[in-house]
């Protein structure tokens, strides 16, 4: 057996180790002045006009306090696709909303607005689309759609720091947007995540509520101080990014042209090997503008697990983005429109490995334990 080939490897190197070095010797541990550096630094690579980035301890974090901001409460409902991780509906769940589940769209297997306008009611108070595996959903519809009925827009875009739209970055324009920053993501602050807004009064609540609802501790954190004076304002959690966390996510930026090319090229060459074998359906995009967090086919359903298992025997990993929430027992009473397309796809869908800096034969590796299983597939329909 090969040494395994994981699904994700993270980047880091001699540069990640003395930000954290560097981090640890100023012996300020909690939020900080790194921690205002990060924001403004996200704020520069997003090419930001008049809009603000806040940092927070996880991606969810910043899904959750994005709801907030948003001003979502008990008895609200928030629209999303079924097809994404648990998180975007354990945040809502958490405010005592509820998640109404959306069907998606081929190819993008992004929200489907057709269908998101279908399930639009009184209660709805936002909608909140995934940029699956860092390609974007249609912004111009949903965003039309969202002025069109009164409802706020949350972006999940949590696959997609350094994707465009349009020319734009996403995050640069439209309403809410949070970013992750966990071990797997394309930078990794090891964990932590990242709210842009556009006002000053929606910056005010997203510091005071990452912070325990308290006024005055992001300003002094930042100068690596305490305020020992200060009042609690309104509901809070500890949701606030490290030191630590911001020195190893500065590192990270620095790299994150480079990250995000190699990862282009090794999809352009999946792309390109996968996209001429029958049973396999590789993703629409030519990558020109995508940062590709993850790179995931869609396969015969009935070859699914039997090709998961062939290439596990030639040491290859691979994932499963997404099981779908509706499926799960605590959102098994959650109202929903119908989802045909998602019922489908995440019978189909697997991860391939793909990593920053990626040597060209490790991707080999996948290409050829895809194509001989494929052939052989072939083979035996022949017979």
């Amino acid at each position: 057996m090969p040494e395994e080939l994981p699904v994700f490897v993270p980047a880091t190197g001699i540069h990640t180790l003395k930000a954290l070095a560097d981090a640890l010797d100023i012996g300020w541990l909690g939020m900080g002045a790194f921690t205002q550096e990060f924001e403004q630094k996200i704020g520069a690579y997003l090419e930001l006009q008049g809009r603000h980035v806040v940092t927070t301890n996880t991606g969810t974090s910043a899904l959750h306090l994005a709801l907030v901001a948003a001003g979502v409460k008990a008895g609200d409902e928030v629209i999303v696709p079924s097809f994404n991780f648990v998180a975007d509906m354990q945040a809502i769940t958490a405010l005592g909303a509820t998640p109404v589940f959306c069907d998606i769209s081929l190819p993008d297997l992004a929200a489907d607005v057709d269908r998101i306008e279908e399930l639009i009611t009184d209660r709805t108070r936002a909608i909140m689309p995934l940029h699956f595996a860092g390609i974007p959903a249609d912004l111009d519809a949903i965003y039309q759609l969202a002025t069109e009925r009164g409802v706020r827009v949350i972006e999940d875009a949590t696959h997609a720091f350094g994707t465009r739209y349009r020319g734009k970055r996403i995050g640069s324009f439209g309403d809410l947007t949070c970013f992750s920053f966990d071990a797997v993501k394309i930078i990794t602050a090891i964990d932590g995540g990242a709210v842009v807004c556009n006002t000053g009064e929606e910056l005010g609540t997203l510091q005071r509520t990452r912070l325990l609802g308290i006024d005055k501790d992001t300003t002094e954190r930042y100068k690596n101080q305490r305020a020992w004076d200060y009042d609690v304002l309104e509901q809070g959690y500890r949701y606030h990014m490290t030191n630590i966390n911001a020195s190893i996510g500065l590192s990270q930026l620095a790299r994150i042209d480079g990250f995000i090319s190699t990862r282009q090229a090794i999809c352009r060459l999946y792309n390109e090997a996968f996209s001429q074998l029958p049973g396999i359906t590789v993703p629409a995009t030519d990558f020109e503008d995508v940062s590709p967090f993850i790179y995931v086919v869609r396969v015969r359903a009935d070859w699914r697990m039997d090709l998961i298992a062939h290439l596990g025997s030639r040491g290859v990993a691979t994932g499963i983005h997404f099981l779908p929430a509706h499926r799960f027992t605590f959102y098994a009473n959650a109202p929903r429109g119908p989802l045909p397309v998602t019922d489908r796809v995440v019978e189909e869908v697997v991860t391939l490995p793909l990593h920053s800096h990626m040597p060209r034969e490790n991707a080999e590796r996948v290409i050829d334990g895809i194509t001989e299983f494929v052939h052989r597939r072939q083979h035996r329909l022949a017979a």
